[in-house]
């Protein structure tokens, strides 16, 4: 047996080297060539409703499940500013308010008996409705969801809940620092807009009443206003019957909404300290975006440009790996370059860094925001961009009711059908050059809005040094 491990231990030191050597696995990745990736999900049937309601129908059979969306076209900042709070809590009201014909608890105990899921949300210029159960209870699911909607109840017991939930967030709403900046941010940049607003004021609250909520309930979830989405396992005929029998003699949608107020956002330069005994300093800066959502090389370089910065490129991204990898300045940091298909929106940065090292975060932060326009990104750092969007884009269209839900949000937005194929092509013909021009042309490091919120005594330097501050305090936030 010696004899045998001698033996082997000697052939094995008769390897040559070279066959020892590590093999390069990265270098047998990167090789590997890949035919093109074809995504073709299924479209939804569309038909329209005798009022004119457009309804996106896919049927999905594998599951006994029913899956319908409604999405209303206007949203809390179509009302008027005296009733922005109670749009903001409708959604919660009509949800647990009940119905002129059932109570709040028997609302309840229908859902739970069968296994409901309805659920409502008031968002800034769209709101939606959802709805979801087996597809055996589907007379069961839908009286009950339209129900709540064309006849709330509101019950005062549950108006009474509602305002003493906002009280309770108006009283904490200064307990967290990134609470504090996202709020200091929405003023500075955005003013008293309604797509600037997420809290509801005391003065509001006191207007809390069950016929202010029904005023505007019944004109953000009503007929006119509604795209209709419906996916699983239903038949095409019963179900389009069955919502006819739902909207009839449902009405016009009563008067009283706006469009939404022109959008004017501040300009730069401006530095704006809220104080804040806090150990980390919250950091936020940008500007206007300048991009609209849409078939345009503009706004797909733009997508690559912000994954590149740090919008999604993780340990990959200029932000991540020179404010936290490189410096240790930051645990968090990243940007966001907005984007919509009305209007521009804003491109911003933000990050929480150690106190001591706030103000060579700021300089090294505004700095790196300048490099995407002065130091090129490679074809290689491109391609990792495209190959994420394209990788990740697919698990929108998981199941047929996403499927649906993509479809009524690009009808809303005013999108194409194939959107979906549209923006990958778009990001996949993104070059570097693109890239270099679109931060150049939209991205001003010598413009930024920054609002800091942070114990500046703590600061490695007077905030002064970076430029000139103006005090914000935490009391004069007002939503």
């Amino acid at each position: 047996m010696r004899a045998r491990a001698l033996l082997g231990m000697l052939l094995l030191a008769a390897v040559p080297a070279r066959a020892q050597q590590p093999v390069d696995t990265r270098a047998q990745i990167q090789a590997l060539q890949y035919l093109p990736l074809r995504f073709n999900p299924p479209l939804p049937k569309r038909v329209t409703l005798s009022n004119g309601v457009p309804v996106y129908l896919l049927e999905d059979h594998a599951l006994p499940l029913l899956d319908v969306e409604l999405i209303s076209k206007v949203g809390v900042a179509n009302l008027p500013d005296s009733l922005w709070g109670i749009g903001w809590e409708a959604d919660n009201l009509l949800r647990t308010g009940g119905t002129t014909r059932l109570s709040p608890d028997s609302v309840d105990k229908l859902i739970a008996f069968y296994a409901l899921t309805i659920g409502f949300q008031t968002g800034n210029e769209t709101s939606t409705a959802s709805m979801v159960g087996l597809s055996r209870y589907r007379d069961r699911l839908l009286d009950l969801a339209f129900d709540m909607m064309r006849n709330p109840r509101d019950d005062s017991s549950r108006v009474r809940i509602s305002a003493a939930q906002q009280q309770e967030s108006w009283r904490r709403r200064n307990d967290q620092p990134g609470s504090v900046l996202g709020r200091a941010w929405s003023q500075v940049v955005l003013g008293d807009h309604p797509l600037g607003r997420t809290q509801v004021t005391p003065a509001e609250i006191a207007g809390f009443t069950p016929e202010r909520f029904r005023w505007v309930q019944h004109r953000i979830f009503c007929a006119d206003n509604f795209l209709i989405g419906v996916s699983g396992d239903f038949v095409e005929k019963d179900l389009l019957a069955k919502l006819e029998q739902l909207f009839g003699g449902w009405g016009k949608c009563p008067a009283g909404l706006r469009s939404v107020p022109p959008l004017v956002i501040a300009q730069g330069p401006k530095i704006v300290l809220v104080e804040k005994d806090v150990n980390q300093t919250n950091i936020r800066m940008g500007h206007a975006g300048g991009i609209k959502v849409g078939n345009t090389p503009d706004y797909f370089a733009a997508e690559v440009a912000d994954f590149l910065l740090g919008g999604g490129g993780g340990f990959n991204s200029r932000l991540l790996q020179r404010v936290r990898s490189d410096s240790g300045f930051a645990y968090s940091v990243f940007s966001n370059w907005g984007a919509d298909t009305k209007r521009e929106d804003v491109f911003f940065t933000g990050a929480q860094v150690r106190a001591e090292k706030t103000v060579a975060a700021l300089a090294l932060m505004r700095n790196i925001i300048g490099s995407m326009a002065t130091q090129p990104v490679t074809a290689q750092d491109v391609k990792l961009a495209q190959d994420n969007e394209v990788n990740s884009f697919v698990f929108q269209f998981q199941n047929a009711g996403q499927i649906v839900g993509q479809q009524l949000r690009y009808a809303v937005d005013g999108l194409p059908a194939n959107w979906f194929d549209l923006y990958l092509k778009g990001v996949q013909a993104v070059t570097p050059d693109q890239v270099r021009q679109v931060s150049e042309k939209y991205l001003h490091p010598d413009r930024l809005i920054t609002v800091v919120v942070g114990k500046s005594s703590a600061f490695d330097k007077p905030l002064a040094t970076y430029g000139t501050v103006t005090a914000m305090p935490v009391d004069s936030i007002r939503r």
